[in-house]
């Protein structure tokens, strides 16, 4: 570690500068030590919890569980043609996903603008169903599959700990 008073270095495992004794304020680590131990409930329960809050962080699993399977809710539906269905679903979770990606983002020291990517796969996605055109149906749905791994490659990005929207690191 580095002295901020003194300037001299010293072992991470002291308390205080043994050269000058200024106490070590040590930031919390914004990735849980437990977060191997997160579970599937544990992310669905943080997803509720959280459901409109983007001051908090989301750890890469606990967005990867809740993207992928509202993927494969995506898939299933239209598959099997519950379209009306699969869109009061999108509608329901649109705003709590957007806020897990909000999360997700700023952990990444991204802007959470970039959550609208999602917003234009999801409306492409639900009106490529409602269209008779076939080629304004697969442009609809090639670019919303385009958008979804776009977003999905920026999501999974390692997290930041020093990142400017992160309330624990002493910059915001």
């Amino acid at each position: 570690m580095h002295c901020d008073k003194c300037g001299k270095n010293f072992s991470d495992l002291d308390s205080c500068c043994p050269y000058c004794g200024k106490e070590v304020v040590r930031s919390k680590n914004l990735i849980k030590k437990d977060d191997e131990k997160l579970t599937i409930c544990k992310c669905f329960k943080n997803f509720f919890v959280k459901f409109i809050s983007v001051d908090d962080i989301a750890t890469v699993k606990e967005f990867l569980v809740i993207f992928i399977i509202h993927i494969i809710q995506n898939v299933i539906l239209g598959l099997v043609n519950l379209n009306n269905i699969n869109t009061i679903l999108n509608i329901l979770f649109f705003i709590p996903i957007c806020a897990l990606m909000i999360r997700r983002y700023h952990d990444t020291d991204l802007s959470g603008i970039f959550a609208c990517l999602y917003g234009y796969a999801l409306i492409a996605y639900t009106f490529s169903f409602f269209t008779d055109k076939d080629n304004v149906k697969w442009i609809l749905l090639i670019s919303a599959l385009l958008t979804y791994a776009l977003n999905f490659v920026l999501l999974i990005r390692k997290s930041n700990p020093k990142s400017r929207w992160n309330k624990d690191n002493g910059v915001a």
